[in-house]
């Protein structure tokens, strides 16, 4: 009986826990001065099932860059721009002051007009996992020294705990500035992404003139790592970079963009938290001194977009060869908001299934992807399309994938917490299988990446091989399983060159 009362007290809490997240439906972006009627203060934008709504707030720092989460009905909890943390009540948080201490915050917080840190996509929150109204913060710092005959610029690695239950709901800062690592090599660029088991978060930090990407674990215990990886890829980026990573929503790939490494996709495991299979595709427009470029990936994990200033280019990520899918969307249009061009930076997938784009100028225009997932001009990209109620510029909030859970049917599924209806992603491991439709009656289309090619084969739950064949091609093969009786089989491919062996469950139903 105890245990029957446990487990539905865990079913329960599994549950609440896996609600439709909405912890990035407000976005908070702008500068100061506040000055409504001159395009100056804070823009607020709401995502609702009924569209987004608009409005202008007092703000009391800038946010040309940020980390911001929401509570479970999308109401904003805190924000902050690597120099302060900011509560609800657009006020300094308890403890909120001196983020990311040293020089370089005197330098550029401390200049009287509450500025925000000299980072791009350098800090992220999310909710610690198992510990309820508790909060994380990762950020990165950055200071000089001294170094004949200049400076070497090094970057710390942070984090910042928020405790939402605190002063009244407002939150405290009760631990901060938390040194994890130290590297003069640190890449500019942060990001996160749920572990498989459906509570974890992998926080992901790329070196710079290096193969090695970091790693970090967060659970209910704390955060663990960093785990180091050498990825083969080498990275020519120094520290500074105008460059994006983000994940696939489905939590399969990796993509890091910038001008001087070009696109580089991994496949991830997120039950390991290990990257595999590389693939390396030229920048598109090579040949422009520090290109800002943004990226983002549509909602069905299939349309890669990379936005290099001028253009915009969707890469489709399940096509036999990535590079030749490459298409030009659109071309900077020479519109301008006052005397600023609207040239084109980050992008960011939102809650209502759409990409924002900001500029690379302080602008009151966001650009529009309309319909991410449809190739080519399907898509619907509109540039300037949505005019906010002030200036903003350079950086969307960066926010992971929050509603990606748990990963069915993968090793490390196993704390009984499942995905929403609707919001269910199969698992697919490291080296990037996929399988569609899964369960399947009549055919079954099989993608991944190829590796120097391979063997596919698929057999029955009894052993019994019911498919072979020698994979060339990056493409998706289709298996006609029409014939073979209900039931489960496995489909596995052993590549050719450095690749692990990897397979996935299929159910064939009718």
């Amino acid at each position: 009986m105890n245990k029957l009362i446990l487990f539905l007290l865990l079913f329960g809490l599994f549950n609440h826990m896996t609600a439709q997240d909405k912890s990035d439906y407000t976005w908070l972006l702008g500068y100061n001065p506040n000055d409504s009627t001159g395009g100056f203060g804070g823009a607020l934008i709401r995502f609702t099932t009924s569209g987004i709504t608009l409005q202008y707030f007092d703000i009391p720092i800038d946010l040309g860059i940020s980390a911001q989460i929401c509570d479970q009905n999308g109401n904003n909890l805190f924000y902050s721009n690597g120099c302060k943390i900011i509560n609800m009540s657009h006020q300094l948080m308890q403890g909120g002051d001196d983020i990311n201490p040293g020089e370089m915050h005197d330098y550029w917080c401390n200049t009287g007009d509450e500025h925000d840190y000299n980072t791009h996509q350098g800090l992220i929150a999310l909710p610690w996992p198992g510990r309820k109204d508790q909060y994380i913060m990762f950020h990165m710092g950055w200071y000089r020294r001294p170094v004949w005959p200049k400076y070497e610029y090094l970057r710390d690695f942070y984090f910042t705990h928020i405790d939402m239950a605190a002063t009244g709901g407002l939150g405290e800062v009760v631990d901060k500035n938390h040194l994890l690592l130290q590297d003069t090599n640190l890449v500019d660029n942060l990001t996160a992404v749920r572990h498989g088991n459906g509570r974890d978060w992998w926080v992901v930090l790329p070196r710079g003139r290096s193969d090695t990407i970091y790693t970090f674990l967060v659970t209910p215990q704390g955060i663990q790592g960093p785990l180091v990886q050498e990825t083969g890829v080498q990275s020519k980026v120094w520290s500074g970079t105008g460059g994006q990573i983000v994940f696939t929503p489905d939590g399969s790939r990796f993509i890091r963009v910038n001008e001087t490494d070009g696109i580089d996709i991994f496949s991830f495991d997120r039950c390991t938290g290990l990257f595999s299979c590389p693939q390396q595709l030229p920048f598109p427009d090579p040949g422009i001194y520090y290109q800002a470029s943004g990226a983002a990936v549509s909602s069905n994990s299939r349309f890669l977009y990379i936005s290099p200033r001028t253009q915009l280019y969707q890469y489709d990520l399940w096509a036999p060869d990535i590079e030749q899918s490459k298409i030009l969307l659109g071309e900077y249009d020479g519109f301008k908001s006052g005397q600023l061009s609207t040239t084109f930076y980050q992008q960011m997938l939102a809650p209502d299934g759409k990409i924002y784009m900001t500029a690379t100028n302080g602008v009151r225009y966001l650009h529009v992807i309309h319909h991410p997932d449809s190739a080519g001009l399907s898509c619907d990209f509109r540039q300037h399309d949505l005019k906010l109620p002030t200036h903003h510029g350079f950086c969307v909030p960066n926010f992971p994938h929050f509603r990606l859970y748990d990963a069915p049917g993968s090793p490390c599924d196993t704390l009984g917490i499942d995905a929403p209806e609707g919001s269910v992603v199969p698992w697919v491991p490291s080296a990037g299988i996929a399988l569609r439709p899964n369960p399947a009656s009549e055919a079954v289309s099989v993608a991944f990446p190829i590796c120097n090619g391979g063997r596919l084969q698929v057999h029955s739950i009894a052993g019994l091989q019911m498919e072979t064949r020698l994979v060339t091609q990056q493409v998706e093969h289709v298996i006609d399983c029409s014939a073979w009786p209900a039931g489960v089989y496995v489909v596995s491919f052993t590549p050719a060159g450095a690749c692990k062996p990897f397979s996935a469950k299929l159910v064939v139903a009718r």
